[in-house]
This record gives structure tokens, sequence and C-alpha cells, in this order.
């Protein structure tokens, strides 16, 4: 049975995502619009809501396909050390958006996860939506005691399942799961688990087919997922070139993202994050993990056609000064790369960002011997770019 036959039965051929490229979901909207219309699930629980892409796309379909779901996002709002840190902005905006169109059955609760486990019964979730820290330690916890409380028959999602870079830990526990009971596997991005908690329940629709054994409609629903996350980055990009993500969720944040070195290459499993929004001067800490070296450090910007003014940026170690643009040579040592604009200011580093990839690169610093976090200060402000 070819893709084009699943496009006119599945719910999603008609969805419009409100919230898109604000994460690492994106790949997987349209599989998540299709998982609550169908399923009907009574109560949703999300762990890990962050900027709300997976989450809200749950509650946009409750909303226009009459489920009747009660869907809860719990996460404490503050970062971890995947995600990095960030500051109010993002719990202001998914509060906002989540009164705005979902308030009538959707709850925001902000708390760790442990805190909120006897907030459900035993067997009372329908679909569990694990997202949270991806270390092993801290996804094998979530599952241990969050799985109680999934329903048999139950769907438990569990994200970052094909990530092995750095600490993150998810593909181990997926695998486990896997080894328990049926599942399914999009490799699409960085990767979504599809498990049925153990029953010989039926699942409605698709969901009994995509987790069947192999057979042509794993493959044609794969294919047909596949197109729609190609869909969705075609669409990105096309923001990116008539310079409407200005007007996305994307563009209401900046991600601040640091690469530490010890010899000049800079990779993506060598970086750390932070995430500001765009009212006013902000005051950003970032530290680095023990050992980081900064042969040279370099600094990338994700912000959306946007105007940053960096008042000053210090590095130090142990609280020692390694760097600073206060001193006399100023922010004349930092090399601009990427797609960026320098623009004349009198005391500030002006940037103007004109595309996806700017990048500052620092001198290379020596680095004091002995123990010490290695972090960087800054102060910024980011805001939109005339057009």
């Amino acid at each position: 049975m070819g893709a084009e036959i699943i496009h006119t039965e599945l719910p999603s051929r008609h969805f419009e995502p409100r919230i898109y490229d604000v994460g690492a979901w994106t790949s997987h909207l349209h599989f998540a619009y299709d998982l609550v219309a169908v399923l009907k699930p009574s109560v949703l629980v999300e762990l890990g809501v962050d900027r709300g892409e997976s989450y809200f796309a749950f509650c946009q379909s409750a909303a226009e396909n009459k489920t009747g779901t009660r869907c809860f996002g719990v996460d404490s709002w503050q970062g971890d050390q995947h995600a990095g840190g960030y500051d109010e902005t993002t719990f202001a905006q998914v509060s906002a958006h989540n009164r705005a169109n979902y308030e009538a059955f959707s709850t925001l609760i902000r708390s760790n996860f442990g805190a909120v486990l006897a907030t459900f019964e035993s067997e009372s979730i329908d679909v569990l939506h694990l997202d949270g820290l991806h270390t092993e330690a801290a996804v094998r916890h979530d599952i241990e005691t969050w799985l109680p409380k999934v329903r048999p028959g139950g769907i438990v999602l569990l994200h970052d399942v094909d990530v092995r870079m750095r600490d993150f830990g998810a593909w181990k526990i997926w695998a486990e799961l896997q080894a328990r009971n049926r599942s399914w596997t999009f490799h699409d991005g960085p990767g979504l688990g599809v498990w049925q908690k153990p029953s010989a329940q039926k699942l409605p629709g698709f969901l009994e087919e995509l987790l069947a054994p192999p057979n042509e409609w794993n493959d044609a629903l794969a294919k047909y997922y596949g197109e729609r996350a190609g869909e969705m980055q075609h669409k990105i990009g096309e923001h990116w070139r008539d310079g409407t993500i200005r007007e996305t969720p994307f563009a209401q944040q900046t991600v601040i993202q640091i690469f530490y070195t010890k010899d000049g290459a800079h990779r993506e499993e060598d970086s750390v994050y932070a995430r500001v929004g765009h009212e006013g001067w902000k005051e950003v800490a970032i530290d680095l993990p023990c050992g980081a070296e900064a042969s040279p450090l370099r600094i990338d910007f994700v912000s959306a056609l946007t105007t940053i003014e960096i008042e000053s940026i210090r590095v130090t170690k142990g609280g020692r000064d390694c760097f600073s643009s206060a001193d006399e040579s100023g922010f004349s040592t930092i090399r601009l790369g990427g797609d960026l604009e320098c623009l004349p200011h009198s005391s500030a580093l002006k940037l103007k960002i004109t595309g996806v990839d700017p990048q500052l690169y620092l001198p290379v610093i020596d680095l004091p011997a002995g123990e010490g976090t290695l972090a960087i200060q800054m102060r910024l402000r980011v805001s939109p770019s005339q057009q």
C-alpha cells in the first residue's frame, strides 16, 4: 500500500502546526497530531516541555479533533545540561500560548518530575512522552518511576533515541524497552521511539499497523512521515529566504552556543547552550564542562535575522579573569565569521545576523593551570533587524 493512500486517511494531511522549529521535534509533529487524533487518549502527560514544540502539537490535535484529552505538561523551565539554561522568557511565552489556545483542557505544571508523580494515579495515563534530561541515569529513572502510571496498552514516546554523542543515553534505555514489547522507531531528526506497554489490546487505526511486524504499512507510514518532515524543513528554509522567519515562534528567542576546543576543531559534542529572550539587556553566564579548553572558544548565535549588541564578554577560570572585552585590545581580537555583519558602534560589538550560522571566534586563551570551572559571562541585547 503506497504512501499516497495513507495520505488520504491520516488526519495530519490537513495539519498546519502553530509551533514549530523551536526544538528538535519538528520532524515528528505530524505523527504527534495523528497519534492523538486516532488514539483519543483520555490523559496525556509530557515530561520536558521546554518551548512546547511537541506538547502543543498534541494539544492542537486534541482541540481540532475534539478528542476530549486532558493534557499535562511538566517542566521546571530552568533548562538542564543538554538543553542549556534559559531565562523566564520561555515559561512566559509557553504559558501565554497555552492560555490563549488550550487552557480548557491543558495544564502546565512547573515542577521537577518526581514532585508531581503522586498527582497521577496508577495506570491512569494513556500517552506518556519522556523528553527530559537525556543521560542514561535520568532516562532510566524517569521510565522506572513513571511507567507504572501508564495503563496497560498505553503508549510511551521516548525522544532522542538515535543520539549517541556526549552523555546522551536514551538509546540504551530504548533498546531495553524494545525487547519488552512491540515498538517502532522513527529515525528522522534525533529519533523518536514509540512503545506500547504490554497488553493484548489492539490499537486503533494506523497505530496497530505501525507497531505490527514489518509489513508494507510500516514502510509506507515511515515514508509518509519522512515526507512531511521534509516539507517542514523546506517551509523553514523558505522562511529564511523570504525573511518571514522574523514572524515565526523561532524568532522569539536567541540560542547562544559555545564551542570549546583544545585542537582548534569545533565539534557539536563539545559545545554548551544558553537561551535568551528579546526583552532588553541580558546578563548571561555559561559554565563549561570540566577540562574544557579555549583554543579558541567559538560563540554562535542561533537567531532569526536580528541585531545583537554585545556590551561585554568575559572569560574566567576558577574566578580568575582570562579574557575581557574591557581590556585594551577590547573586541578587536575577536574574529567574525559566517552569517553576520559588523555594524558601527562606539562602545559595543554590534552584529547584524544575516543567516543561520553567525560565528564569533575569541583569541586563543592560555588558561591558568589548576582546577576551576571555565566560564563565560556576556552582557547583550537582541532586537529585530530592519528588513
